[in-house]
């Protein structure tokens, strides 16, 4: 009989009227981590160790009479071992059969965690886009980083969240704004370790480095300043992240999430929440941009650049040449074209300075003048995605309005609108780039243009047949796409070429373009005359 129980894959005990055990299998030893021969004799309860929900020892825990038939699972810590149990009632006593089904509730177990995990991920992302949604329309920092907060806090995922920036008076972090039950952490996380030698909160680590820090086990971490562990173990917090709010190479401002749940921030998580905090420092950039446009007053702040290091400041004075910035153009996050005017120098001698070197990753040249052998010049158009006084100024709200560059000093000049920071935008441009100064700082009142007065000046700027070509250009569907009519067929009905309605056109547009950037105003394209050029059929 032993020999045929051997054989059998499952435990299995046999057990007389007395709760002994009378044989037991190879099997049921090794489950239940006991020698076989050992069992033999052992009452049947003291043979299996205490599981998590008793379970065994709640159906066979008395000397009443067994019951017919009895099936569970339970998980028993001492095995580390999940067991399901039948028995089987005999005459003489009963039969108890032993499964292991570890790695079965391991799977189940991974399962519904992963599927636990996904849930919260849906709700966490659908959360994200109502929150990027209302930024839309916000037209504040305030109001963008109460909304972050705000809707964050209330998805009851997490027990508080809160938003700070760099203290311009000393590298801390200063408190802005926050929603939950914050009371306690934010204070503690403001004033820093606990000494000079003591850790820094994960806030204070990510605006220094501008990457994302997740605390998994908040009362056990070392890297986490004592005090602030101490508080999260009465107040029963587990986890953290601290996620950069940035547009490009700026980083506004730290977005911390406290959470009850432990090791609550898996990477898709992280992955979401730094995608909020681009969008938010994407909008709180975007508004910044907004309030100086609308602003009656601006701050005009004039800087001093010396730093070899910068492209447009090392070429002027390798070069020899006067180099002056035409145009910016914001691009992808952290890059703009930038095009500029060069005197004493051609194109292709800047270019070639240009590979990778202070921030341009690229260029080409637009166009390349020469008046005679000593006289050289052109324009270039640089793409900038590195360090660079332009993209560090633009990324922080201003708009530049001249920059020169001559024997390797630039003069920059930027406007801010009035209630930004100016001691933290001149502080990031003189910290990022050395031998920076700030030469003078003004508030000045811009001009008030009423609607009517802007057209009038447009109305003034064309001539009659630039204006004639484009109402005909308008109203004839040629700015439609699809056109409704061609060039061919607009010049036809003005008795005209259509190379001379082209050359209207394009003047008529530079001027409307021109006005609406105002980056050059009052300049005329060069043979922008108020003369048609020609009559139908003229080349």
């Amino acid at each position: 009989m032993d020999d045929v129980l051997d054989h059998v894959s499952d435990g299995v005990l046999v057990v007389d009227a007395d709760w002994r055990v009378a044989r037991a299998n190879a099997v049921a030893a090794r489950l239940l981590d006991r020698d076989a021969g050992a069992l033999v004799g052992t009452d049947v309860r003291d043979a299996f160790p205490q599981s998590v929900e008793a379970t065994f020892h709640g159906h066979f825990g008395s000397d009443e009479p067994a019951p017919a038939a009895v099936t569970f699972e339970d998980y028993f810590p001492a095995l580390e071992t999940w067991l399901e149990v039948r028995t089987v009632t005999r005459e003489d006593g009963l039969v108890v059969y032993l499964h292991d089904v570890t790695d079965r509730r391991d799977l189940e177990g991974t399962v519904a965690d992963r599927d636990a995990e996904l849930g919260r991920l849906n709700r966490i992302n659908a959360i994200i886009q109502e929150i990027i949604r209302e930024l839309v329309g916000a037209t504040t920092r305030e109001e963008i980083e109460a909304t972050v907060c705000e809707r964050l806090a209330a998805s009851e995922l997490y027990e508080f969240t809160w938003i700070g920036e760099r203290n311009p008076t000393g590298d801390r972090v200063a408190h802005r704004t926050a929603a939950g039950d914050s009371e306690g952490i934010v204070d503690l996380v403001v004033e820093g370790g606990d000494g000079p030698d003591a850790p820094d909160p994960p806030e204070h680590a990510v605006m220094r480095s501008g990457e994302t820090r997740i605390v998994r086990q908040l009362v056990d971490d070392g890297t986490v300043p004592e005090a602030i562990r101490r508080v999260a173990f009465a107040r029963g917090l587990q986890s953290a992240i601290a996620v950069p709010l940035r547009y490009g190479t700026t980083t506004y401002g730290v977005l911390g999430v406290y959470a009850t749940r432990p090791d609550a921030f898996s990477e898709r998580e992280r992955e979401s929440l730094e995608t909020l905090g681009v969008a938010t420092g994407f909008v709180i950039n975007a508004a910044r941009q907004r309030n100086l446009l609308l602003s009656d007053t601006v701050v005009e702040l004039t800087f001093r650049v010396t730093d070899p290091d910068d492209f447009l400041v090392a070429a002027s004075a390798r070069l020899d040449c006067s180099l002056a910035v035409e145009g910016v153009v914001p691009l992808a996050e952290g890059t703009l074209l930038c095009y500029v005017g060069i005197e004493g120098a051609t194109p292709g001698d800047v270019l070639a300075m240009a590979d990778g070197r202070g921030g341009v990753e690229g260029g080409r040249s637009v166009h390349e003048t020469a008046e005679d052998e000593a006289t050289v010049g052109g324009l270039v158009e640089l793409t900038v995605s590195g360090a660079s006084p332009l993209l560090s100024l633009t990324e922080r709200g201003a708009t530049v309005r001249t920059a020169t560059f001559e024997d390797g000093v630039g003069r920059l000049v930027a406007e801010l609108a009035p209630d930004e920071d100016v001691r933290e935008v001149v502080e990031a441009v003189a910290e990022a780039f050395t031998g920076t100064e700030l030469l003078a700082k003004r508030e000045r009142q811009r001009a008030v243009e009423t609607a009517q007065e802007f057209r009038s000046s447009l109305h003034e700027r064309l001539t009659d047949r630039q204006r004639t070509a484009l109402r005909v250009a308008y109203h004839g569907g040629y700015f439609q796409s699809p056109r409704d009519s061609t060039a061919e067929e607009l010049a036809a009905g003005l008795g005209i070429s259509s190379p001379t309605l082209h050359y209207h056109l394009r003047a008529a547009q530079w001027k409307l373009i021109d006005a609406f950037l105002d980056e050059a105003p009052g300049e005329e394209p060069l043979g922008a005359t108020g003369e048609w050029h020609g009559a139908a059929g003229d080349g």
